[in-house]
């Protein structure tokens, strides 16, 4: 049992292949110390906080069997680069969801109740930030992974600067890895496709079907995924990221 708060939600994400006996997540705050001047790393404490708001996922056009499919092959796509091992797995829908947090140097996730230790999850991501003289690079969307507890996770994510980051937190020493440019992006508002894959301690990150960030790490060592959110500001609402098309697959 985790020492921690913990505050539980309904039906955050079904399975089409089969049916969960409980798929609750939780929500899990994580911070920083208050930033003076420059803002600190992002490196996390722990405090409460208020429930989310969800909302359904959309009807699809395309059948169940159509989507899985789709997903399927873009798998194999990646087995076919050599940035997986085996496509083969499970597919997941997760509905969307739009989470925001308001802290400088902050960073929030909601758990997915799910522990893949190799997966792709992917989402259509659009944010918006209550200030405009933000940290822009300390503010943004993406996914903890193989999270077990503040001190012992991974996250990354692209910040509105552009940037696809990744920290890692382990045994409470925080660590800046392998970071790369996307693209430029509009003030205070924009839009993008991402998709994180971890296969074989190997970190692979796309943005809009472009690959950015492919490195390894040997500290990975499994557990819980997130969406998660980096705020940048500690204005009004912060940083909102609204997650939809949310699709994750579990490689046997």
């Amino acid at each position: 049992m985790r020492s921690y708060k913990k505050i539980f939600f309904a039906n955050l994400i079904t399975c089409v292949t089969i049916m969960l006996s409980a798929c609750s997540p939780k929500a899990s705050v994580v911070s920083t110390s208050e930033a003076t001047g420059e803002p600190p790393p992002i490196t996390p404490t722990l405090s409460s906080t208020i429930p989310p708001e969800f909302t359904p996922t959309p009807d699809l056009a395309l059948t169940a069997t159509e989507v899985v499919n789709l997903m399927r092959v873009d798998m194999q796509k990646l087995a076919d680069e050599d940035l997986i091992r085996n496509p083969n797995g499970k597919y997941y829908r997760v509905q969307d969801f739009s989470g925001e947090w308001a802290k400088l140097g902050y960073y929030h996730w909601w758990p997915l109740d799910r522990r893949p230790t190799n997966f792709a999850i992917r989402a259509d991501v659009n944010w918006e930030i209550a200030s405009t003289s933000a940290n822009y690079g300390r503010a943004g969307c993406g996914f903890v992974f193989h999270e077990n507890g503040p001190e012992d996770l991974h996250f990354t994510f692209l910040s509105m600067d552009g940037y696809v980051k990744t920290i890692r937190m382990e045994k409470k020493i925080f660590t800046e890895m392998k970071a790369n440019f996307a693209g430029k992006y509009e003030y205070p508002a924009d839009s993008a496709k991402i998709m994180l894959v971890v296969d074989d301690q190997w970190i692979t990150f796309f943005v809009d079907g472009q690959e950015i960030i492919h490195f390894q790490d040997d500290r990975l060592n499994g557990g819980g995924l997130s969406l998660a959110v980096a705020s940048g500001t500690n204005n009004g609402y912060g940083t909102r990221c609204q997650f939809h098309n949310v699709e994750l697959w579990e490689f046997n």
